[in-house]
């Protein structure tokens, strides 16, 4: 009775848009997905060709808009939204629009036909298409910032700066979509400055500039991360998801930094795609629960070790060596340095019974699991964030900066996906916690969690490469044709290069990096026998 008053009720009503009870209505659409039988006589049950939804200034965009009912006047049918140089021939159909340099941006097409029965309601289709900027269109014109906003799905980042961009702030203008907000940017990066596709800070006057795939409130500052160094153009994103996921899987607060994929204009010109990031800083902890106070270090070198040596062996001359100290602006290092102190001098029993005083146990397993699984191999005593919060809760450890990661090198050369390295040197926190059989049983224990119904299970890491791949869409091709060339020639890779196996296009990279991830588990299952 229930599913036949529902019928009813949707035949009253005489809405016969597409129904999709999973989301909106996809770019590609095509059918009502209504049958037949529940399309009244009098209605048209609109319907058109499979449409890509990607396209580049200069293309001609063409398709047939239907009536899926035969007694339906199709003449009546309208297609909207489209710049004033498109054809509508109602009478064949067919739509037409043969793009320039003027046309890039979102174009939310609508097909209409108008009601044939008093009182009811027109029939709407719904359908997105974007058309990419390209200056050799005819017609050329410079992206403007409030109207290009989307380049193939994805958010357009402007960056309008006089003078360039250089390794200290200079003032600027950022427009997201709708929004616009002035305040500074600079090179970042100790090695990404130096690619011909660097990195950037940014940093906003107001803290008002929020994007819809960034999630969460607003932000005063944004990081751009390159891709130059990273032809899958994942990575980065793959791990920073992870790494949330494993928290969110523990059920404990976790600092995990938000990135979505972005494509950056500067003053007008393209330069690519980017993973725009948080930046680690007061406000960031603020985002992640915590007051924003307290102490905040950036491990920069190997010297970050938790050990009472340094990386050569040799006895530090302080404690903090191998940090920076990013707040409070104090020369105050007692927290840094009795953790330290404690570490570099504890045997695996002490360390398990009296440290968690002094950091988070937790979040220090998970980092030793993320670092084996993902092979991060350059993020295992640098690369890293530490925050000790204002109320004196143990130290909290957030891993960063993953090009070296997922079967690659910094340098982007090849990492076998059946190499385990032991970072018992490099960190000595992984050291006590594989120190003895109990050590050992309750890293084992967690990896086991992850891997059973964590996000290690067989899957997950899939699933999230589709979801980034489809999301991506043909923006990933488009960047790689406009560095790949400078890739090939950096010199830093073609100094260390030992195989032609090394070199991938994009597309080889993505089969690469799935391959590398379904069989990761089979040796990390190995792992901790």
């Amino acid at each position: 009775m229930i599913a036949l008053l529902l019928l009813l009720n949707l035949l009253a009503c005489r809405t016969y848009a597409p129904v999709d009870l999973s989301g909106p209505p996809q770019p590609d659409g095509g059918d009502t997905g209504l049958p037949m039988a529940w399309i009244p006589a009098e209605a048209c049950g609109l319907e058109h060709d499979p449409v890509s939804p990607y396209w580049t200034e200069g293309d001609t965009l063409s398709f047939s808009v239907r009536c899926r009912n035969p007694e339906a006047d199709r003449s009546r049918v309208r297609v909207v939204g489209a710049g004033d140089r498109a054809v509508w021939d109602a009478e064949t159909g067919r739509f037409t629009w043969v793009t320039d340099g003027r046309d890039g941006g979102r174009i939310d097409l609508v097909l209409t036909a108008p009601a044939d029965t008093e009182g009811a309601l027109p029939e709407t289709l719904p359908l997105t298409v974007w058309v990419a900027d390209n200056p050799d269109a005819p017609n050329p014109r410079v992206p403007a910032p409030l109207v290009y906003t989307e380049e193939w799905g994805l958010p357009v980042v402007h960056i309008e700066v006089d003078g360039g961009v250089r390794l200290e702030d200079r003032p600027a203008r950022f427009t997201v979509r709708d929004q616009q907000v002035t305040g500074e940017i600079k090179y970042r990066g100790a090695t990404s400055s130096a690619y011909p596709k660097r990195s950037y800070t940014l940093d906003f006057d107001s803290d008002e500039l929020s994007v819809e795939e960034w999630e969460g409130p607003s932000r005063g500052h944004m990081v751009l991360i390159s891709t130059f160094d990273d032809n899958s153009y994942v990575r980065q994103k793959l791990s920073y998801d992870l790494w949330a996921a494993m928290g969110v899987h523990l059920g404990k607060p976790r600092l995990a930094p938000r990135t979505f994929f972005a494509v950056v204009y500067l003053n007008g010109s393209y330069l690519g795609l980017y993973t725009g990031c948080d930046r680690i800083d007061n406000e960031f902890l603020r985002h992640m629960g915590f007051d924003g106070e307290g102490s905040l270090y950036k491990a920069v070198d190997p010297d970050a070790n938790f050990k009472l040596t340094d990386a050569d062996g040799n006895p530090k001359e302080d404690l903090g060596q191998g940090y920076e100290k990013k707040q409070p602006d104090d020369e105050d290092w007692t927290d840094i340095e009795a953790l330290v102190a404690f570490t570099g001098s504890a045997d695996a029993e002490t360390f398990r019974r009296e440290g968690g005083s002094l950091l988070d146990r937790e979040d220090f397993i998970d980092w030793l699991i993320l670092s084996t699984y993902a092979l991060s191999e350059d993020s295992v005593s640098k690369n890293a964030y530490l925050h000790a919060d204002a109320a004196g809760l143990p130290f909290k450890v957030m891993p960063w900066d993953f090009n070296h990661s997922w079967g690659q090198a910094w340098n982007t050369k090849r990492r076998a996906v059946d190499r385990l390295p032991d970072y018992r040197d490099a960190n000595q926190i992984f050291a006590l916690l594989l120190a003895d059989e109990e050590g050992r049983a309750e890293v084992a224990a967690r990896y086991a969690s992850l891997r059973d119904d964590g996000p290690l299970q067989e899957g997950w890491l899939e699933a999230r490469l589709d979801a980034y791949y489809a999301q991506l869409g043909p923006s990933v091709a488009r960047d790689w044709a406009h560095w790949g060339a400078d890739y090939r020639a950096f010199e830093r890779w073609l100094a260390l290069r030992d195989s032609a196996d090394d070199w991938t296009d994009a597309e080889g990279e993505e089969a690469y990096l799935y391959n590398w991830v379904r069989e990761r588990p089979t040796h990390m299952d190995g792992w901790l026998p």
